[in-house]
């Protein structure tokens, strides 16, 4: 009688015990404290306008900072904690906080004159307009 063996048992094995021994332990907020992070975004095109949509949970607007440098968008912010309470023991901790950045390159057609950016319900939403098209114009040639 054949036994078939996986090849992911021993990976499974390593799972369970890293599971066993971080779900058993107490994590202190050192391992979280200072941790730069990336929100996610989403970025899409209409028409007129060009939008970067970001996930920032908990971010205070006034914590966000948005900078437009030569075709490059920054976005830079913080996420703080309230201060805690030393005889808190927290048995998991999750909640990522501290630093963000991130950066995108805009096409030409951006207008870095009238970008606007605005903070609700943890989404963070900055609309670059697009330049308007130059137009072909005639131009009358003097003769004799």
């Amino acid at each position: 009688m054949s036994h078939f063996v996986s090849p992911f048992t021993a990976l499974n094995q390593i799972n369970r015990e890293l599971n066993r021994v971080f779900d058993d332990r107490p994590i202190t907020g050192q391992l979280v404290d200072s941790t730069i992070w990336k929100p996610q975004v989403d970025i899409c095109e209409n028409a007129n306008s060009f939008k970067v949509i970001a996930d920032v949970p908990g971010v205070d607007p006034k914590d966000i900072e948005i900078s437009l440098h030569n075709g490059l968008l920054t976005i830079r912010g913080e996420r703080k904690t309230d201060t805690e309470v030393e005889e808190d023991k927290f048995s998991r901790r999750e909640r990522v906080r501290g630093t963000f950045s991130r950066q995108f390159n805009l096409p030409d057609s951006a207008d870095a004159q009238t970008v606007s950016a605005r903070s609700e319900n943890g989404v963070l939403e900055v609309t670059i307009p697009k330049a308007k098209k130059a137009r072909p114009i005639n131009i009358a040639v003097d003769g004799d």
